[in-house]
């Protein structure tokens, strides 16, 4: 996958997340105490690594053509992570 593909792709994703994070919020909302403040922490876990994978999608923005390739590793891993915390979170609170 070229650079400009690649990151076109990650964007994507990260606005997806955005929309996703934005409906576990909306749960909050309507949530019991106890729910509320469960998904809020995960919400808060969630932003977090959201910002890490936007800091690792801009490092690949930011790098020459030819040295993206050796960011791609860790973005793909901060990438993996925010997905993979997503889905558990989006299934734990799905009947919310």
């Amino acid at each position: 996958m070229k650079r400009e593909e690649y990151i076109d792709s990650m964007t994507e994703k990260l606005k997806e997340w955005n929309r996703e994070i934005e409906k576990l919020e909306t749960k909050a909302q309507k949530a019991s105490t106890d729910a509320k403040k469960e998904i809020s922490s995960e919400v808060e876990d969630l932003r977090t690594k959201r910002k890490l994978a936007e800091e690792k999608l801009n490092e690949v923005r930011e790098t020459s053509q030819e040295a993206w390739k050796d960011i791609q590793v860790e973005a793909e891993d901060a990438f993996e992570d925010m997905k993979s915390t997503l889905k558990n979170a989006m299934n734990r609170f799905e009947n919310l």
